[in-house]
């Protein structure tokens, strides 16, 4: 038998172990965080997505009611809500014009247009098709609808569902009418 060599440099099995294990942990946590790297952005952009079209859908509300003389709001069919309001438009004089915006329960959406002319009380689906949509996936946040009014305030509460995200996206804003002021043209 060979006497073995002091300087045998060699590594034992048990090492290469130990160096294969560590190896292995290591590059199991570093797959971990490269995959929620890269599972992150769908998710924020999502979200972000979501929001951005509620604050758009929120902030024309806000806007419409705010500078309105008089708003009605009705529900024309099942759970769908119209609401209509008189809206004074930007400019060196007051001009007005009707404001609508439709909240269909059965599709989720929220639409809004303005008219010069009165808004039907019940819009058809060829009317509703010319609206320009605000929002989608739209739910009440709680109750039948989105819109409540009391007096002069109109209060927005709904949720957004985002895409692959179990929790939705809410907004919500109250607002009141400057009512009182006269002109034309009757909107309801």
């Amino acid at each position: 038998m060979r006497a073995r060599l002091k300087d045998d440099d060699g590594i034992t099995l048990i090492e290469l172990l130990v160096a294969s294990i560590l190896s292995i942990i290591v590059l199991t946590a570093a797959g971990g965080v490269l995959i929620s790297l890269l599972s992150t952005p769908p998710m924020v952009t999502g979200r972000v997505q979501a929001a951005g079209a509620g604050q758009l859908a929120v902030r024309s509300i806000e806007t419409g009611v705010r500078n309105s003389s008089d708003f009605r709001l009705t529900s024309p069919t099942g759970n769908d809500q119209l609401l209509v309001a008189r809206t004074a438009q930007k400019g060196s004089s007051i001009t007005w014009l009707c404001t609508a915006w439709y909240y269909s329960a059965s599709d989720g959406s929220i639409s809004y247009t303005t008219s010069a002319t009165a808004i039907p009380a019940v819009p058809t689906a060829t009317d509703l098709a010319s609206w320009t949509t605000l929002d989608t996936s739209v739910s009440p946040k709680s109750g039948t609808g989105i819109f409540t009014a009391s007096g002069e305030v109109v209060t927005v509460a709904y949720t957004i569902a985002v895409p692959n995200q179990a929790i939705p996206q809410t907004m919500m804003s109250s607002v009141a009418s400057r009512a009182g002021s006269t002109g034309s043209p009757a909107c309801y």
